[in-house]
């Protein structure tokens, strides 16, 4: 893709697309951001090595020769072959950020890129690439494991002590591996096919592999690295299509997208490197091991271990209280409700007894009322029989002392021709005589007496009626 972008512009719906001029103009911007990268790096490297060889430093070097490691030993440089297999020159500079041999972190700023010539075509196939990255790293060494307890382990165990620790059963001692995060920023231009992308691209990801020496010679040493980096992409590019007629690269709006995630992880680098080094190779780096430094450590384990143990101790025991606790308050709920239902059941049975005892006192007081009602009504009964039976019995005696009246007047008149009217005074002794004589007698009985004196005064009287 050539640099000619003003009489390569084409219409599109009337209006002119610069597409290169853009290109050219990112591709400039680039250039600089490249360089000022550079410059901070070389800042950050400067300021590191002034703090490396501060004061306390340099009084600990004195004490000790080994405590330091010089400039030049903690400077490396190193180049990608598959990069240069896909045509990209490629360059690395790795710088330790300590110089203490026990810290075994670096920080490495690496460029890869190809450019485009001036042409007088524009070529089918387009490939531009222009990378920077900037990665951070911590470099590690495998130990001997002394037990074999893996055996009977789960699948999860033996993958964390096999592959997420670095103690092995076999050790690779001339190896020393690596683990790191990086960033990087790209403007790419690609086209292979019928559509080409043009766009620029920040990563961010992670990365891992091993160094093993390789070559030596005097104080300089060569290394191997192998390795790979994976991780997001953030990106936006042009569409293009290539058009041989006007010699221009047209732009495809329709197929352009603006800054979009990638959804999907991108491995953006694999290592096969070679790797310079001065003074010293990667077999005798990042060995040394700060033993006080590990016995802090595990020791801050332990107790941060006897601390969690304490406090999962009292967490227990503060649950089994709470339990206790619990179950207390739940054989207390469960005695007050089963004195609740029984205090429930006794007053429902009492309520049940006083409505029986109000039920037989209404009952007995019914059966006091009909038999009261039924005496009174016998005793009216009574009273009125009474009653009757003595009207009967003094009509009857009314009707006898009548006969006996006829009877003694008749016998009066047979004997006597003249009749004497007795006095008031003489007639009331002989009506008391009759009354006494009605109440001694039975009023519903007549003697016999009566009766016969009843039928003998007629033959009296008629005797005497015949005399």
């Amino acid at each position: 893709m050539g640099n000619e972008g003003e009489h390569n512009a084409f219409l599109v719906q009337g209006k002119q697309v610069l597409f290169v001029d853009k290109y050219v103009k990112k591709g400039k911007n680039c250039r600089i951001r490249i360089l000022s990268c550079i410059l901070f790096s070389l800042f950050f490297f400067t300021g590191v090595e002034c703090y490396a060889q501060s004061s306390a430093m340099r009084k600990k070097a004195v004490e000790n020769k080994d405590s330091i490691m010089p400039f030049k030993s903690r400077l490396a440089f190193k180049t990608n072959a598959v990069d240069w297999l896909v045509l990209l020159p490629n360059i690395t500079a790795e710088f330790d950020l300590f110089g203490s041999p026990y810290k075994h972190y670096t920080l490495s700023l690496g460029i890869k890129g190809n450019w485009s010539t001036s042409q007088n075509y524009k070529p089918s196939i387009v490939y531009n690439l222009f990378d920077t990255r900037l990665e951070f790293r911590n470099y590690f060494r495998t130990t001997q494991r002394n037990f074999h307890h893996l055996d009977s382990a789960s699948f999860f165990q033996r993958l964390k002590e096999e592959v997420f620790t670095i103690k092995r059963f076999h050790p690779r001692y001339w190896r020393a591996y690596y683990w790191g995060v990086y960033a990087d920023y790209a403007n790419y231009n690609f086209k292979f096919g019928k559509r080409g992308m043009q766009g620029s691209a920040l990563r961010l990801g992670v990365s891992g592999g091993f160094s093993i020496p390789l070559y030596g010679y005097r104080d300089n040493f060569v290394d191997l690295e192998l390795g790979a980096s994976v991780g997001l992409v953030y990106t936006k590019y042009d569409a293009y299509r290539h058009d041989e007629e006007s010699n221009c690269y047209p732009r495809l709006p329709e197929k352009s997208k603006g800054g979009h995630l990638v959804p999907f992880p991108v491995v953006s680098d694999l290592r096969v490197a070679f790797v310079y080094r001065f003074s010293t190779s990667v077999k005798n780096k990042y060995k040394l091991i700060d033993y006080d430094k590990i016995n802090a450590r595990t020791e801050a384990k332990r107790q941060k271990q006897l601390r969690r143990d304490s406090i999962s101790e009292a967490r227990t025991k503060i649950r089994e209280l709470k339990k206790l606790q619990k179950d207390s308050l739940n054989l207390a709920k469960d005695s007050l409700s089963q004195i609740k239902d029984s205090l429930k059941k006794q007053e429902k049975l009492m309520k049940d007894s006083l409505e029986q005892v109000r039920k037989l006192d209404k009952e007995q007081a019914k059966l006091m009322k009909d038999s009261l009602e039924q005496v009174q009504k016998l005793e009216k009964e009574q009273t009125k029989l009474m009653k009757d039976s003595l009207e009967n019995a003094a009509k009857e005696e009314k009707k006898r002392s009548k006969e006996k009246k006829k009877d003694k007047k008749q016998e009066e008149g047979v004997e006597t021709p003249e009749i004497k009217e007795q006095s008031p005074d003489e007639q009331q002794p002989v009506q008391e005589k009759q009354s006494t004589e009605s109440e001694s007698s039975d009023p519903q009985t007549v003697t016999p007496q009566s009766s016969g004196i009843r039928e003998d005064n007629p033959e009296i009287t008629n005797e005497g009626g015949e005399e």
